[in-house]
């Protein structure tokens, strides 16, 4: 299926879950990451169950040092 992670297509697995798809895509650390679907910010305790669908939206934001 297709979803857009950051407004970048990308293709994955049916039955894929939040935290499988950052994996999937480098995101080993979970730490200071955020994540929405469809503009609905996703609590990190739901993340695994927490099914991806066809055309979902996705907005992955990272916490940075500095400023």
């Amino acid at each position: 299926m297709i979803v857009f992670i950051n407004k970048e297509k990308k293709e994955i697995s049916d039955n894929t879950d939040i935290l499988n798809m950052l994996h999937a895509n480098g995101f080993e650390d979970t730490k200071g990451i955020a994540i929405a679907v469809n503009n609905q910010v996703i609590p990190k305790t739901s993340w695994q169950n927490h099914l991806l669908h066809d055309r979902d939206n996705i907005t992955i934001i990272t916490a940075t040092a500095g400023g």
